[in-house]
C-alpha cells in the first residue's frame, strides 16, 4: 500500500507541465544526498555522512549561478537521532548568498519495518549584493545590500530503511529581515519548500532500479518538478537520467566504493535553439559523500 502512494507522488510530480519562469537552484542527486535538501533524511545512515555538491549552471553565461551545498552529521545510536550541520553558498552575477544552519533530527518507529523522522534546525542567511558595480551613475543601483536573516526549518520522512522514503521539508522560514533601508530597496529572501520520495527495487542479484522525486517550490517562483531513474550494477555502479519540468535533461552517473560516493550530472535543455528567447542551460554538478559505516547503501 505504502509502496503505490509512493509511486503515485511520483506519477504526479513527473506529470506536472513545463514551466517558463526562473528556477529554484537545486541538485539534480537529491537520490544520493538528501540531508540538503530535508535534514531528516540523515536519520537513514545513522552511521553518519559528510557530503559536498557543486553545481555550475548556464556554462559558458557570465555571472551564471555557482551554487556548493555542504552537509554532515553523526547517528546518536542509543537515542534513535543525528546530529549535523548544512551549508549552502549560492553566487549569480553580482548576488551572493550563504546560509549555515544546525538541525538534530529523530526517528520513531512505527510499524515492525517503518519509521518517521522529524527534524528541526536553525541557523542564519546571508546577502550580500554589489549592485553598485552594475552601474555607479544610475541611481536604481546606487547602493549595495549586506543583509543578514535568522532561520528555522523543519522536515518529516516517513521512511523503510533501503526500500522507500517520501519526505516534506521547510529547511529556510525565514524570521525576519534584518537590512539597509526599507520598501523596495530590501531583500527578500525566500522560504523554501521540498517534497521528496524514493524506491528502491532489486532486480535480481546484481541489479537495482531507484526512481526518485524532489518537488520544489520557493515563493515568487513557480513550482519546479523532476524526476530521476538510475539503474545500479552491482551496487557500485549505476547510471540513470533525470528530468525537469522546465524542459531540462540529465545524465547521471553513480561510483559507490569503500565508504565513498562519487556522483556527476550533465544537464541541459533539448529544446534551446541559436537566436531564441529561452537561456541555454548546459549544467555541470559533482557530488562527493563519505559514510563512516562504510556500507553501500543506495537510498
Amino acid at each position: 500500500m505504502v509502496f503505490k502512494t509512493i509511486l503515485t507522488v511520483m506519477a504526479l510530480g513527473v506529470g506536472m507541465t513545463a514551466l517558463h519562469a526562473q528556477q529554484p537552484l537545486t541538485h539534480t542527486q537529491y537520490g544520493q544526498l538528501r540531508s540538503v535538501i530535508n535534514p531528516a533524511a540523515s536519520l537513514m545512515h545513522m552511521g553518519g555522512e559528510v557530503s559536498v555538491i557543486g553545481r555550475r549552471q548556464w556554462v559558458g553565461i557570465d555571472g551564471a549561478p555557482t551554487v556548493f551545498w555542504g552537509s554532515g552529521h553523526i547517528g546518536l545510536q542509543g537515542a534513535g537521532a543525528t546530529a549535523g550541520i548544512n551549508i549552502r553558498h549560492e553566487s549569480m552575477a553580482m548576488e551572493k548568498l550563504t546560509e549555515a544552519s544546525a538541525f538534530f533530527a529523530k526517528s520513531v518507529r512505527i510499524s515492525q519495518s517503518e519509521y518517521l523522522g522529524l527534524s528541526l534546525n536553525a541557523g542564519f542567511s546571508y546577502m550580500d549584493g554589489r549592485f553598485s558595480q552594475l552601474d555607479p551613475t544610475d541611481p536604481a543601483f546606487h547602493e549595495d545590500v549586506n543583509e543578514t536573516d535568522a532561520l528555522v526549518g523543519f522536515g518529516v520522512m516517513l521512511y523503510r530503511p533501503e526500500r522507500y522514503y517520501v519526505g516534506l521539508s521547510l529547511p529556510r522560514l525565514m524570521l525576519g529581515n534584518l537590512g539597509v533601508g526599507g520598501g523596495d530597496n530590501r531583500y527578500n529572501f525566500r522560504n523554501l519548500y521540498h517534497l521528496t520520495a524514493g524506491a528502491l527495487f532489486n532486480l535480481g542479484a546484481d541489479f537495482q532500479f531507484r526512481p526518485s522525486l524532489l518537488v520544489t517550490y520557493s515563493e515568487s517562483l513557480r513550482p519546479q518538478a523532476e524526476a530521476s531513474a538510475l539503474f545500479f550494477v552491482k551496487r557500485l555502479f549505476g547510471i540513470g537520467l533525470n528530468a525537469r519540468s522546465y524542459g531540462e535533461l540529465a545524465g547521471m552517473a553513480q561510483f559507490n566504493f569503500s565508504g565513498f560516493g562519487l556522483g556527476y550530472s550533465y544537464q541541459f535543455n533539448p529544446g534551446n535553439q541559436p537566436l531564441n528567447r529561452r537561456i541555454s542551460n548546459t549544467t555541470h554538478e559533482i557530488g562527493l559523500s563519505y559514510r563512516f559505516d562504510r556500507v553501500a547503501q543506495l537510498l
